[in-house]
C-alpha cells in the first residue's frame, strides 16, 4: 500500500473511528494517527465497528496535528465541497499524478472532524489538498466513505515511482523551516505582520509541490539566517518596501 498512515483530526463518532480502522486495515495501511479523538480507541463501540482491525494496525494518539504528522514526508489533506471555494484543491486523479513524481515513502492522508473538517491552519500544513468529486447539491461525504474512496483510488491508480527519486524532508523539518522563514521574511519587511499567512501558505504549497529534500531545507535555513543577519546590520536600520504578491 503506498499510504503509510491515515491521520484523523478530532474524530467524534465511535462508529466512524472504528469503521476507519477497518478500512485502513483493509487496504494495508500500517498506522492510524489520532489527534485529540473524542472516543477512546479502546471503547467497545469502536471495537464493534472495527471488527478486529485494531489487531492489524498501530494506533497512536497525539495532542495536535504537528505531533501526528512529524514523521511523515508528504501530507495530503482532504476538504469537502462545501464552503471551500477559495481553497486550492485537486481531484484524486491529479493527486495521483503529483504523487507519482515523488518518493512514496512517508505518505499520510489527513482527514478532519466529521462536522467541521480540517481547519485552515491544518490545511496549510499539508503539501496538497484533495477533494473527492461529488454532486454539488449534496457534496459532503461521510468520513469513512472519504477514507475508503481515497485509499481505494490510491491502491488502484498509484503506480510504483521511478527509482532514484529524492526523499522529501519530514514534516517536522518543513514546519521548522516555515517558522524560520516567517521570522526572516518579517525581519526584512516582506510579510505583512498583520497577516503573514497570506504569503506563507503559498510558500508552503510551493515547498510541498517541490518535495524539498533535507539538504534543500538546510540551504533555505542558511538563507534565512543570512537574511536575518543582513536585516539587523543594514545601514540606517530601515526595512525595504514590502512587495505586493
Amino acid at each position: 500500500m503506498p499510504c503509510d498512515a491515515v491521520i484523523l483530526v478530532r474524530p467524534s463518532s465511535p462508529g466512524n473511528l472504528g469503521s476507519v480502522l477497518r478500512v485502513a486495515a483493509n487496504f494495508g495501511v500500517p498506522r492510524v494517527e489520532l489527534v485529540e479523538p473524542g472516543p477512546d480507541p479502546g471503547d467497545p463501540e469502536v471495537g464493534r465497528w472495527a471488527c478486529g482491525a485494531e489487531r492489524h494496525l498501530e494506533i497512536r494518539v497525539h495532542p495536535d496535528l504537528e505531533a501526528a504528522a512529524a514523521p511523515y514526508h508528504t501530507l495530503v489533506g482532504t476538504a469537502s465541497g462545501r464552503g471551500r471555494d477559495n481553497l486550492p484543491v485537486v481531484p484524486p486523479r491529479d493527486a495521483v499524478a503529483w504523487l507519482s513524481r515523488r518518493d512514496p515513502r512517508g505518505l499520510a492522508l489527513v482527514f478532519g472532524n466529521e462536522t467541521r473538517g480540517l481547519s485552515r491552519e491544518d490545511l496549510d500544513r499539508c503539501d496538497l489538498v484533495v477533494r473527492v468529486p461529488t454532486n454539488p447539491e449534496f457534496p459532503v461525504l461521510n468520513l469513512t466513505q472519504s477514507v475508503a474512496i481515497l485509499l481505494a483510488y490510491l491502491s488502484m491508480e498509484l503506480a510504483p515511482p521511478p527509482p532514484g527519486l529524492p526523499e522529501p524532508a519530514p514534516e517536522a523539518s518543513v514546519a521548522a523551516l516555515m517558522d524560520h522563514l516567517q521570522e526572516a521574511l518579517l525581519e526584512i519587511g516582506f510579510l505583512d505582520p498583520a497577516n503573514p499567512q497570506r504569503i506563507l501558505r503559498k510558500i508552503r504549497r510551493l515547498l510541498g509541490r517541490a518535495g524539498a529534500t533535507p539538504n534543500e531545507v538546510a540551504i533555505l535555513h542558511g538563507m534565512c539566517r543570512q537574511m536575518i543577519w543582513a536585516a539587523r546590520h543594514r545601514p540606517g536600520g530601515e526595512a525595504p518596501q514590502r512587495d505586493e504578491v
